[in-house]
């Protein structure tokens, strides 16, 4: 019997192979973005950093400006429960310098640490709640 290889979970068997990070940055209408505890973006995908006009590298590393979303995450992380289907509106900015307000629904989930399942952060996913039609 021959043996099968290990299969690095990062990297998915498709043609060609893809990172899941590849996956979720290609996710059509899906916005990710992982923070520590203190708000500061861990990673986010590539649709979030286009929502907000700001690149990857201008928001990882730098905390959360938007203190009702800070607010946010000290709720779900000190109560220890995720805030699931939350209806909000956010305002992002525009390619002709404006902004606009957009409806979202938000899910906020526990980053928790491998070894403790010590709550270290937050996982955030979103959609447009009326997503424009292309």
């Amino acid at each position: 019997m021959t043996a099968v290889p290990a299969l690095d979970p990062a990297v998915l068997p498709t043609l060609p192979p893809m990172t899941v990070a590849d996956v979720l940055d290609r996710q059509d209408g899906v916005y990710w973005v992982v923070k520590d505890a203190n708000s500061v973006f861990l990673w986010v995908n590539q649709n979030f950093a286009d929502l907000v006009g700001m690149t990857k590298d201008q928001l990882i590393g730098h905390q959360d400006s938007r203190a009702a979303h800070v607010a946010h995450d000290k709720e779900v992380m000190t109560s220890g429960r995720p805030l699931l289907n939350f209806h909000e509106v956010i305002e992002v900015p525009l390619k002709d310098g404006g902004n606009v307000n957009v409806h979202i629904v938000t899910q906020k989930g526990l980053l928790r640490s491998l070894d403790t399942g010590a709550i270290i952060g937050i996982t955030v996913c979103f959609s447009l709640a009326d997503p424009p039609n292309d």
